[in-house]
């Protein structure tokens, strides 16, 4: 199977056929890379974030160089999750009462938060009843794909399709309404 064409690197993103198709055909080797160094529960994580990555990036001009971007991106997904884990909490406020960036916390704050939730629970409800119980599982309820698959009775490969089909038509909505 031939490599899916690749997006120029301008922030354009990528097409979900292309994605899907990334998706098959480089997902195995992703997957494998990430087995050898974490397991393979988190491993369907990683590669999820993978995707997602190159979902919002967009990708690059040359499709013979594919492969070393996705592996790049994959180190750099990994590293930042080993650098989650090694985080001295110890110290910090926790999150509830760390100061919000910028100013005060101001009624026009609270409102713009508050639509903005309002956006991303209508464009849940607009999605698939089991892919967007996928998506909310994962990305809220912090489940790894093996957990949900086991909870909602499918494979691990069909939470990941769900999971990446919500991230895009989500992203899609929300994008729509700014």
């Amino acid at each position: 199977m031939a490599p899916p064409p690749i997006l120029p690197s301008d922030g354009a993103s990528v097409q979900r056929g292309e994605l899907g198709a990334w998706m098959d055909q480089y997902g195995p080797a992703l997957r494998r890379y990430f087995q050898k160094r974490v397991g393979a529960g988190e491993a369907e994580d990683l590669v999820q974030d993978v995707f997602l990555a190159m979902q919002v990036r967009g990708a690059i001009r040359d499709p013979a160089l594919v492969d070393r971007y996705l592996f790049r991106v994959a180190a750099n997904v990994l590293a930042r999750r080993r650098q989650r884990r090694t985080w001295d909490w110890a110290g910090h406020a926790a999150l509830e009462e760390a100061p919000l960036p910028g100013d005060e916390l101001s009624p026009e704050r609270i409102l713009i938060g508050r639509e903005r939730l309002n956006q991303l629970m209508a464009a849940l409800g607009q999605l698939p009843p089991r892919m967007a119980e996928a998506f909310v599982l994962h990305r809220f309820d912090e489940m790894t794909y093996a957990e949900i698959g086991r909870r909602m009775g499918v494979s691990v490969r069909t939470v990941e399709v769900f999971i990446a089909r919500a991230a895009v038509r989500v992203s899609a909505m929300l994008e729509a309404v700014r």
